[in-house]
């Protein structure tokens, strides 16, 4: 039988450290009085304790091995293992994870990842710059003009703001088409492909709705909003559509707070968004105007969006939350190529000249490529 090795970390215990660990191990996998528990359930289903040590004066790692089919081959269930009614027990926090094999292959992981948003902007040697389209409230046509002023100055991705919901079919077709126009002639100017993905939000027939209009249209993928809409939700639309799709951390902050709960960010916006199928993560990088943790944290997720991972492809990594045309070479310098930089409000400011600004941003981030390539041989 294959496990899922759990760590938790228990700040300040209230009970002993070994009976806690005891007590979320049969709280996570079959919530039941010991007692109650038969001998053949408990060696099938009971989670097991299989390492508690105390890390400093307030602190405890507690390991626990759940058996994998406790996942039921679902995101939603393998949540609810992981941190479902545990979230409740003061001071615990969710802080690594290893999956096996024979679970990992029961989830298909990012549709193309890195090599299809690579392929589809025709960039393989540096980071690329990513934006954003907003606000709400705007006409189709004063986005569609932000969309080819980025995409005409050679941007490499360009997202909805996850503000930009319609509960008007037409009116969500209407804005999404004018936007990939807009997109489409600047690829004819320019010669350079931008990757568009347009919001899409909601549920049951109206989300189905809008999923099917990006079909039509042709797009390549769309942004969601997994820690709002739901993980397993989101990674099953967009793979029915066959979508790429960009994961926004919208209301995960509420998990990934550094503090003595929550989950870890690099669960959050690494191992369980590749999990669902992200080809690309945006997380709060370190710095900006809304961040999670520091330097030490955004190296974490990148790891868990990169490393081998079965036969996953890898998810790009999109350090965002405010971050300014200034901070693209040092985000590049601290992370190399296999990531992109959000840059929003700081681009979007430049009206007009955004297409020069998005040049020199460009030829900045290809410059230091070669830099740090030269310095590696």
């Amino acid at each position: 039988m294959s496990h899922i090795e759990v760590v938790y970390q228990a700040s300040c215990p209230e009970t002993d450290p070994e009976a806690l660990a005891e007590a979320i191990a049969r709280e996570q996998s079959l919530e039941i009085l010991p007692e109650l528990i038969p001998a053949d359930i408990a060696r099938d289903f009971l989670g097991q304790v299989i390492d508690v040590r105390q890390l400093d004066a307030r602190r405890w790692s507690l390991t626990i091995a759940y058996p994998d089919h406790l996942a039921s081959a679902q995101l939603g269930q393998l949540l609810h293992l992981l941190y479902g009614n545990v979230s409740f027990y003061p001071r615990i926090r969710l802080v690594d994870l290893k999956l096996p094999d024979s679970l990992l292959d029961q989830f298909p992981g990012p549709l193309g990842g890195i090599p299809a948003v690579r392929s589809h902007v025709g960039i393989d040697d540096r980071a690329l710059l990513l934006s954003v389209l907003k606000p709400r409230g705007s006409t189709p046509e004063f986005l569609a003009e932000l969309a080819f002023r980025f995409a005409s100055g050679g941007g490499d991705i360009l997202k909805d703001d996850q503000n930009l919901v319609e509960s008007d079919l037409r009116a969500f077709k209407t804005r999404v088409q004018a936007c990939a126009e807009a997109v489409d002639r600047a690829a004819q100017a320019s010669g350079r492909r931008c990757l568009y993905l347009p919001h899409v939000a909601g549920s049951g027939s109206h989300l189905q709705r809008q999923l099917d209009a990006v079909r039509r249209m042709e797009l390549a993928g769309v942004v969601f909003c997994p820690w709002v809409m739901g993980l397993e939700l989101t990674a099953t639309a967009a793979r029915q559509h066959e979508l790429m799709w960009l994961a926004h951390p919208a209301m995960a902050g509420a998990l990934t707070q550094p503090g003595e709960t929550g989950i870890a960010p690099e669960l959050i916006f690494g191992t369980l968004s590749r999990l669902a199928g992200a080809d690309l993560v945006i997380y709060p990088g370190c710095g900006g105007r809304i961040s999670t943790g520091g330097a030490k944290t955004a190296e974490h997720i990148h790891h868990a969006l990169l490393i081998e991972q079965a036969r996953h492809r890898a998810s790009l990594p999109c350090s965002g939350g405010g971050k300014t045309l200034s901070d693209l070479a040092s985000i590049q310098a601290r992370h190399g190529r296999d990531c992109a930089i959000v840059v929003g409000g700081d681009l979007l400011r430049h009206g007009p000249a955004i297409p020069e600004q998005v040049r020199q941003a460009i030829k900045g981030l290809a410059e230091l490529n070669t830099e740090q390539t030269g310095l590696s041989r």
